[in-house]
């Protein structure tokens, strides 16, 4: 086994050999791993929970080498997030986290563990007044909705600031999602009830679909939306405890979900995420827990339920308030857990990752949730 050079020589010898006797011995003594499935107690599972971040040192972990984690563990860690509302993961190893309260986004580089913010053209953080929803393009850029402010930032993959479009009519923006292919951005307002569609390239808005109501097409302070495969729109409805689906012209096709406690309910929904294997996932805050439907509105299965983080501890599958969620190009699944101050990370099992990544006997275990 070999191990850097700079380390070594920074290590005095004796806790470079302690380091070492302890990494062999738990490579050697390593019980079988646990693993946590959704649905449970079945031979065909579908979602599997990856892990959590909470603090500075659970990013940092991700750059070190099995040595310096050794080495460097005892580092006193701090919490890294404390009002978390919007999340984008790209599939490719970035991570971005939306902190109203701190007006501040977090660009979070998973392959090599660095934390890292949003700037402007001279290299300064940008002062955001309340950064909310939060998606991304195919080539890489990054969109965050400032509410407060009623603009869209456009950053590109370095992070820094490429431009700032104002929000002509816009009364309070808090969500989006991108259309690569029609060169769209769609935009919801909470305050107006409606969808802003607004020209990717420019930022001028071009037209809106909806109202306030509870009519096919109509929205109670939509919160979230999405895009499916084909282009068509998923607006969480969330006042009316509802998905909508639209076409990409603003057409109503169907709607699935209500207000409730029984399955496939929801009683106080605040994100939805529409994956690229097509299922629909919606956070049903109040209830600690994620619902998930076919692309038709039939109900698939339930993850989680609720549990406190405290001390430490945490449960697989345990939310405390859950928000914003966001699926990524590979089948990823992130959601932001407020109360918990962390994001969970879960994984669709399509036959590619269940190829790398087999279930052997006595990995499936069942987390005890509250």
């Amino acid at each position: 086994m070999q191990y850097p050079s700079c380390l070594c020589r920074l290590l005095p010898a004796s806790l470079l050999l302690a380091a070492m006797l302890q990494l062999a011995a738990c490579s050697s003594t390593a019980p079988v791993q646990k693993r946590y499935f959704w649905p449970p107690f079945t031979d065909q599972p579908k979602i599997e929970y990856l892990g959590f971040f909470q603090t500075d040192l659970d990013i940092k972990r991700l750059g070190m080498s099995q040595l310096e984690e050794i080495v460097f563990g005892s580092e006193k860690s701090q919490p890294l997030f404390h009002n978390p509302y919007g999340i984008y993961a790209d599939g490719r190893g970035r991570l971005y986290v939306t902190e109203i309260g701190r007006r501040y986004v977090h660009a979070i580089d998973l392959e090599h563990g660095r934390l890292e913010g949003l700037v402007d053209g001279k290299g300064e953080l940008v002062d955001f007044k309340m950064p909310a929803g939060i998606s991304g393009d195919l080539q890489g850029n990054v969109y965050v909705v400032d509410s407060l402010a009623k603009k869209i930032l456009v950053f590109g993959a370095d992070n820094k600031l490429r431009s700032k479009w104002l929000l002509d009519g816009v009364a309070r923006p808090l969500n989006l999602a991108i259309d690569d292919v029609r060169q769209r951005i769609y935009v919801v307002d909470s305050d107006q009830h409606k969808v802003f569609v607004v020209d990717q390239n420019n930022g001028r808005v071009l037209s809106s679909f909806g109202q306030h109501g509870d009519g096919p097409g109509e929205f109670n302070f939509p919160l979230d939306i999405d895009l499916d495969p084909a282009g068509n729109i998923y607006i969480l409805d969330a006042m009316n405890a509802r998905v909508q689906v639209l076409t990409s012209d603003g057409i109503f096709l169907r709607a699935f979900g209500e207000r409730g406690t029984a399955l496939g309910s929801f009683q106080v929904p605040k994100g939805l995420a529409v994956s690229p294997a097509g299922q629909v996932y919606v956070t049903d805050s109040l209830a600690h827990r994620v619902v998930v439907f076919s692309l038709e509105g039939d109900y698939l299965m339930t993850i989680g339920g609720k549990f406190v983080a405290e001390d430490g501890q945490m449960a697989p599958g345990g939310f405390y308030l859950p928000g914003d969620i966001d699926a990524d190009a590979r089948d990823g699944l992130w959601i932001v857990d407020v109360l918990n101050r962390m994001v969970h990370h879960f994984q669709y099992l399509d036959e590619d990752y269940l190829r790398q990544h087999p279930v052997l006997p006595g990995q499936a275990v069942l987390p005890v949730l509250q």
